[in-house]
């Protein structure tokens, strides 16, 4: 079993406290714009403000009312979180920033969509997965200017993955967790959801990972290197309405990004110190693939830590 060192990196001369403690500046990878929204016929009530699909998907959802955390099997669902697109419908986000076609990125995923679509628990409230609910579709498109669009083959909006909003909490829980998930990293293209049927909340964090779920869209489908508008449109003739609560730019796997959320700081340098010593050969921390993670490994995370 790994374990940690028995050293501090102060020891070692090669951190100061002062990296530790600088501020990261992060990149917005939400949407920034609604550009349109039409209602459409058949939305819930209600549900009709497009200002909360701009921003990060919700952690916590219902409060004052009957507050719980987001998970697979409670997503969220109040009026102030996610908006609804009946049939006839359309919303279009705009994005400051590029979503890029990149093979870098985790899986070649490029794009995430999160709606408010849950998993039907057959043992309340153990979480054991017995089908999908809320899935309601929408038909995505993407474009580069807002005038040419592009389909995005077989893609619906409000699908799998439901959202997880932390890895720490149970699938009820009515307290926020400690260790929340991560929105721009996409769920593993080769794990359906249905893989899960009567399966547990263990095999349902081991799916998850450190993703917060959502439906992955890779550029590639549709021919275009970048774009910056998302649109979500729903059939004159359809019978379920999808509800949005956010869209997120992927962001491109980085050397020493041990969590994958686009910086490499303290939190990726403590997931290396909690791996010190030797591994399997696919463990992230190694990064130098020599089958133990130790100095050499601190060093690569030093050299691509993120001010």
């Amino acid at each position: 079993m790994p374990t940690r060192p028995l050293f501090s990196l102060a020891t070692l001369g090669l951190l100061p406290f002062s990296i530790i403690s600088m501020a990261n500046a992060q990149t917005d990878p939400w949407a920034d714009e609604i550009v349109s929204h039409v209602s459409g016929l058949g939305g819930a009530p209600g549900y009709d403000n497009p200002q909360t699909a701009l921003g990060p998907p919700e952690r916590f959802s219902g409060e004052g009312a009957a507050p719980g955390v987001v998970s697979p099997f409670q997503p969220a669902w109040t009026p102030l979180e996610i908006v609804s697109i009946g049939a006839g419908g359309e919303l279009v986000l705009r994005f400051d920033e590029w979503i890029e076609n990149d093979p870098a990125n985790p899986h070649g995923i490029d794009l995430i969509i999160f709606g408010n679509s849950g998993f039907i628990d057959g043992a309340y409230p153990s979480g054991v997965v017995n089908g999908l609910f809320g899935a309601d579709g929408g038909e995505v498109s993407l474009s580069e200017d807002g005038v040419n669009w592009f389909d995005v083959p077989g893609c619906l909006a409000d699908h799998a993955w439901p959202t997880m909003g932390w890895l720490d909490s149970a699938p009820y829980a009515d307290e926020p967790g400690t260790i929340p998930s991560n929105p721009v990293l996409p769920m593993d293209p080769s794990v359906q959801w249905d893989d899960l049927i009567n399966q547990g909340w263990d095999s349902i964090l081991e799916a998850y990972g450190e993703s917060a779920g959502g439906v992955g869209i890779d550029l590639e489908t549709t021919g275009l290197e970048r774009a910056r508008f998302v649109r979500v449109q729903v059939p004159d003739d359809a019978i379920f309405s999808p509800e949005i609560d956010a869209i997120t730019d992927v962001a491109p796997l980085v050397v020493g990004d041990l969590n994958q959320d686009g910086l490499v700081n303290v939190n990726d340098l403590l997931m290396l110190l909690d791996a010190w010593g030797p591994v399997d050969t696919d463990d992230p921390a190694d990064l130098d693939q020599d089958g133990v993670v130790n100095v050499n490994d601190l060093l690569l995370i030093l050299k691509a830590w993120t001010f």
